[in-house]
Parts: structure tokens; sequence; C-alpha cells
């Protein structure tokens, strides 16, 4: 009686493939889907670096209690210096506010909230961009415009279209800004592009809110918070949504965090009050376990140099096998140009196909993929990179 009239949602446009995808009983089947970072042998192990960290807090005495509504706070103290730089944290943290969220999906949720009920309801994301980006703004209560970021043409990133998106943009609306490694293009603006993006931003007075989800994973730790630091330091009042997710293999403790930089201390302690309120009623305080794992790992100068190799070796073999995929490609396509990937980063490359091609991938040849071309690099390996190369060309050249 009650449930009746419920109808059936649209299942998740990422996690709905992993279904499927199990569910395929076929030998040859690749996942190129969800967004997890996997060994040569296909493993989504710990890596090593937090698995020593597990270990090593085993015997440690957690209390049974509850954190406080806005989490861990030595974490966010060892995780603000590496986004923001450890001069720009120092100088700017009596007006810097905090909180330790439920993965970095809470800490963009909870940004959503306090935008749509204290500042703005306009938000725009990229198009493309993260299927979960509109869902989440949605839900928060935010009006979800978009700006232009691929072109399809030239496939590459689309610079002015994005800044005549912004330029439309009403005053005080804010703008979801992937950091580094774009989901799902893979494709990020230069250091000289960011620069002309703040001083567009600062003259259209647009609130920036970078979504921080692959640091270590595209240039490196420094460079990929390189657009971070430079928005902070021309004087942005920000939001920033950081994920501990892909960077420190902490997918099912839900490690994430959310930092607002605001006008002065005043402003702090009243924006810290309205977030507090929003996290009580959404998951009332955030999980300790994964949180104690990653500030242990960044106190511990050992761990953190051991925890920068793993990232090292992480992007490393990302890059290696985006450039044996455009290599097999190049080898074989005959009417096909496919060397745009290699200017892609991180963990996604956008593979230009449409909605047709791709359920060709998955029918045909049991490759999985997003219906928007996204492929999960990590995916790949020495063992299935011909097979992917060769389905990849009979789908594109036929």
């Amino acid at each position: 009686m009650f449930f009746s009239e419920v109808l059936e949602g649209q299942p998740d446009a990422v996690f709905g493939l992993a279904g499927a995808y199990q569910a395929d009983m076929r030998p040859q089947k690749v996942d190129l889907t969800v967004g997890i970072y996997k060994d040569e042998k296909l493993h989504s192990k710990i890596i090593p670096s937090v698995k020593k960290a597990k270990e090593l807090i085993v015997e440690d005495d957690f209390l049974a209690d509850y954190l406080p509504m806005d989490g861990f706070a030595p974490l966010l103290e060892l995780l603000g210096p590496r986004i923001l730089g450890e001069s720009f944290w120092k100088e700017a943290h009596g007006r810097i506010y905090s909180a330790h969220t439920a993965g970095g999906t809470a800490a963009l949720r909870v940004g959503g909230e306090f935008l749509a009920q204290e500042v703005t309801k306009i938000v725009s994301i990229p198009n493309p961009t993260w299927p979960n980006h509109r869902g989440i703004f949605e839900r928060a209560g935010c009006k979800v415009e978009t700006y232009p970021y691929y072109n399809r043409e030239k496939r590459n990133f689309d610079f002015t279209g994005m800044c005549r998106g912004l330029e439309a943009l009403p005053e005080k609306s804010a703008v979801i800004l992937h950091a580094c490694c774009h989901n799902p293009t893979g494709l990020d603006p230069s250091l000289e592009q960011w620069k002309e993006l703040s001083s567009l931003m600062k003259r259209k007075k647009l609130l920036p809110f970078f979504d921080c989800a692959y640091q270590g994973l595209g240039d490196g730790l420094e460079k990929d918070v390189a657009a971070v630091q430079l928005f902070a330091k021309e004087g942005h009042e920000m939001l920033i949504a950081y994920s501990c997710s892909k960077n420190f293999s902490l997918y099912c403790q839900r490690v994430g965090a959310l930092f607002i930089i605001d006008e002065n201390s005043a402003v702090k302690l009243r924006v810290g009050s309205q977030i507090k309120r929003i996290i009580r009623a959404l998951y009332s305080n955030p999980p300790e376990y994964g949180a104690h794992i990653a500030a242990y790992i960044l106190k511990n100068e050992n761990l953190r140099k051991e925890w920068e190799m793993d990232l090292d070796g992480m992007r490393f073999r990302l890059k290696s096998m985006r450039d044996l995929l455009v290599q097999r490609l190049a080898a074989k396509a005959k009417t096909i140009d496919f060397s745009y990937l290699r200017n892609h980063k991180g963990m996604f490359s956008f593979v230009d196909l449409d909605k047709s091609q791709v359920q060709k991938l998955i029918n045909q040849y049991a490759i999985y993929l997003l219906d928007n071309g996204r492929i999960n690099v990590a995916g790949l390996c020495m063992e299935n990179i011909d097979y992917v190369a060769d389905c990849l060309i009979a789908v594109c050249e036929t």
C-alpha cells in the first residue's frame, strides 16, 4: 500500500556496470569501469605502506566512543599542509575550517548542502564530469548548471569553452573544479590556464569548489595540487573536497576531508557551526580507523617516504599502460589517430566513443567501460592490452 507507487531507480553508471561484469561468465572479459587502482595482476590490494601502517596500529587502543562531528583532528592537521602548502597553512590557519568526512563524496555533499543553505544554490559542474557530481549537488538542494570542458572535435580540453561558460554564470555561483586528473577525460588545464581561470573567477566573483580525489596519481604530490595552492595564494575564498580513497587505497574505509578557506577567523567560526549542523543530520560523525591509518603514515617520516614511493610506482604503471595502449593502437589502426590519449593523466582516459560503440564492446567483446567512453587505465595489463587495442580498433574502424 505505502510503497506501491515507488518507481525503479536507474542503476548507478559505475557500480551498475561492475555488477554486470561480475555476472559475465566469458573468460576473456576486461573491467575498465570502477575507479580502483589495480596492479599488473589486476589485484586491488592495499598498497604496501598502508598495509604496514595498518599492522603497526593494530595494538592501538581505540576508545569505544564517537569522534567529534568534524572528525579526527590529527588527520586534518597533517593533510592541510600537503594540499595547501606548509607556508600557506601556517599563515592562513586561523581562517581555514576543516572537517574529516566519510569519504570525498561526503565532503562534496556536506559542502553542497552548506552552499545551498547559506551561500548560493547555483553550482556549475564541468561537461563532462564524474557522474555522481550532479546527483550529489541536486540532492543537496542546488541548481546544477554545466560549463564546457571537452572539445570532441579536437579531442582536448576546451579552455575557450570553459572560459565562455564561466563568464555567463551569475555572481556568487559555485564552480566545481577538478584539482587534477580530471574524471572522466584525464585532461587538466596548464598552470598558465589555471592562472587565467583564477583571474576570471575573481573578476566574476565566482566561488571555487575543488574536488581533489587523485593527488599523487597525475604529475606527483606537489604538482597535482598546484591549482589549489595557486587559487589559495591569490586570495580566493573556496572549498576543497579531498579523498584518501585512491592515493591511500582506503576505498572501503571512507576517509575524506572538507576544507573551507574563509575571509577571517570570525567567518570560520560561523561556517564551522553550520557545517557541523549539516554533518550531524547526515551521518553524525565519520569513522576513525581509516583516518588513523592515513594520519599515522603522514606523521611518520619513514612511512611517509614509503607511501610517496608507492604513489610513484602507481603513477608510473598508469602512464606506462596508457603509453603502451597508444603504441598498440598506433601500430594497428588504419584510419584513426589515437595519439590524443597520451595527453591524459591519472587513472582515467576518455576514449571518444558513442554509446552504440560502448555497447558493442560490452556485448560482443566483454570489455566493460562507461557509456561515455571513459576507461580505467589501471584495468589494463600486459595480458589484456593487445586484446583491448584490437577490440577498440574493430569497433572504431567499422
